[in-house]
């Protein structure tokens, strides 16, 4: 019998992954499970008790599949304070009955934090498929990130030569960098619009505007989070949406113009981004997913903006999944292996 008690909560029960992980990402809080129910998708969060106390904590995101199947996924999580194989045993069992209510094809994990070397993770789930970790839906498996232990001047001169003098630049272009932390809601329209001349130029797909409209409403109710503007003039160039949880402060939705890009507005909305985090105490900022080859190999230009800020790699787990439907679950390998190829 196990010592585990395994319980899904109802909206409003205590759900606080940070109190087994102060660096838990956040899309393991709570908020962002209200983003992805304002898309329509199911959310349901889940702890791990043993003797009273949790000992993991979790919430799975559900998502479609053709032929009305479906999956789930657990984005950076569950949260884990202890591995142990009872508790893997706990998971796989209870994840396995879960997997048959929502008639999900499979639930992919994405431990947090990195298990232990020691530790079997493919005794109890399926290792993922390398050519199924490159999804919209799914989150990187190596971030970026910066400590703001040091001071100003010297996360100045960490910086890359050439980011220092895109920031001098800036300045001298008349470029004015402006943090929001109030009535978000009011940059909303001019942000979207970036959005949209964003992905256009970088070749992304964008969330219904409803999404990022909901993420607006909600941002007052995320403490410390706040907006990085570049402007010229008094017009907005550049709106960088920051949000911040536990100790870190997230880089998550970034919107630039295609106007005066020469003059470093990117640079200096990030700039002011990092001072503000750092003037809120935050001990990190993360710049979140870089290129990994093979994988995001699509995203090196990003990767050297974020990278010349200064920092360090943060690998993530592997995907592991709970296999519910042996059969679909290799459709949807093979089709994302073509998709590939």
């Amino acid at each position: 019998m196990s010592n585990f008690s395994f319980q899904e909560l109802k909206e409003g029960e205590d759900f606080n992954p940070l109190a087994l992980c102060s660096d838990t990402p956040f899309t393991q809080a709570t908020f962002y499970g209200q983003w992805q129910k304002a898309l329509g998708r199911e959310v349901r969060r889940f702890v791990v008790s043993k003797s009273g106390k949790p000992v993991a904590f979790f919430q799975l995101i559900k998502y479609p599949l053709i032929a009305g199947k479906n999956y789930a996924y657990c984005p950076f999580g569950p949260v884990v304070k202890e591995y142990s194989p009872e508790l893997l045993v706990t998971l796989k069992t209870e994840l396995s009955k879960l997997a048959k209510s929502l008639n999900a094809v499979f639930i992919r994990l994405d431990f947090i934090p990195v298990p232990q070397k020691n530790l079997n993770l493919q005794k109890y789930f399926t290792k993922s498929l390398a050519a199924t970790y490159h999804s919209a839906y799914f989150q990187p498996r190596v971030e970026w990130f910066l400590s703001l232990e040091p001071g100003k001047e010297e996360l100045y001169q960490r910086m890359n030569n050439k980011h220092r003098y895109s920031i001098r630049l800036a300045e001298r272009k008349g470029i004015v960098p402006e943090i929001i932390t109030t009535d978000f809601e009011k940059h909303f329209a001019r942000f979207y619009e970036l959005m949209i001349e964003t992905a256009k130029r970088d070749g992304f797909s964008l969330h219904p505007r409803a999404y990022y409209e909901n993420v607006f409403k909600n941002l007052q109710n995320i403490p410390g989070s706040f907006l990085a503007l570049a402007k010229y003039q008094n017009k907005i160039l550049v709106a960088d949406v920051i949000v911040v949880y536990g100790s870190t402060a997230n880089y998550v939705y970034g919107s630039s113009s295609d106007e005066l890009r020469t003059f470093g507005t990117s640079f200096t909305a990030q700039w002011a981004a990092l001072q503000q985090a750092k003037k809120i105490s935050c001990a990190r900022y993360n710049f979140g997913g870089i290129a990994v080859p093979g994988v995001y190999s699509d995203w090196e230009g990003l990767t050297r903006f974020k990278k010349r800020f200064g920092g360090y790699e943060v690998h993530h787990s592997d995907f592991y999944d709970l296999v519910a439907n042996p059969f679909w679950y290799w459709l949807y390998n093979l089709r994302k292996l073509l998709k590939k190829i």
